[in-house]
């Protein structure tokens, strides 16, 4: 890696897993989310082997429901500002991606290489499908909600008393063809 690229990746991973030991207000802010959720991706030995020769994250979200969209925006700036950095020697590449129905989404998942689904709010209607089609596809959901991680989703980062909380579905990430070391496991809360 570039030495720029390393400081900025060691800086933003200091930032990320720091912020596990401080408290955090109702909510963690996009940019926290996106920095600790990106490192925590790199921990999936398995991942070298899903993605191609880039991590695609797509931001996914309801038009017009709830605030998915200005959380999509939020969340979409947040990871596109880590675009410089890279995961396993994988550049990062986002996209933001409107939720029309489960066959637009594996067409979308296939035409655009995506390996990891942020799960904006306002998908709750859509947890069944979203589970289906990242087993088939085996794409690694993340979310900040635990209401998400709970109901079949892989990896979220949200408060839990007064401090930011990595949760983490081992069951949903190993069907979604992920494999977290055990390094990650450590830090986050894990439901089996």
């Amino acid at each position: 890696m570039r030495p720029r690229i390393v400081k900025v990746w060691r800086a933003a991973a200091f930032l990320g897993l720091s912020c596990l030991c401080g408290a955090v207000r109702a909510q963690i802010p996009p940019d926290k989310q996106a920095v600790i959720l990106t490192r925590s991706l790199a921990y999936d030995t398995n991942l070298r082997s899903r993605a191609g020769s880039t991590l695609v994250i797509a931001v996914l979200y309801k038009p017009g429901v709830g605030d998915s969209d200005s959380v999509a925006a939020d969340v979409f700036r947040a990871f596109k500002a880590l675009e410089g950095i890279k995961v396993q020697d994988l550049p990062i590449s986002v996209v933001k991606l409107a939720y029309s129905g489960k066959e637009a989404l594996k067409s979308a998942i296939s035409a655009q290489g995506i390996d990891a689904l942020y799960c904006c709010p306002s998908l709750e209607q859509e947890l069944g499908t979203l589970r289906e089609v990242s087993h088939q596809q085996h794409v690694l959901t993340l979310a900040a909600h635990e209401a998400f991680i709970r109901a079949g989703l892989s990896i979220g980062v949200f408060p839990n008393e007064g401090k930011a909380t990595i949760m983490i579905n081992l069951a949903a990430s190993r069907e979604e063809g992920a494999s977290l070391s055990s390094d990650l496991l450590r830090l986050a809360t894990v439901l089996r």
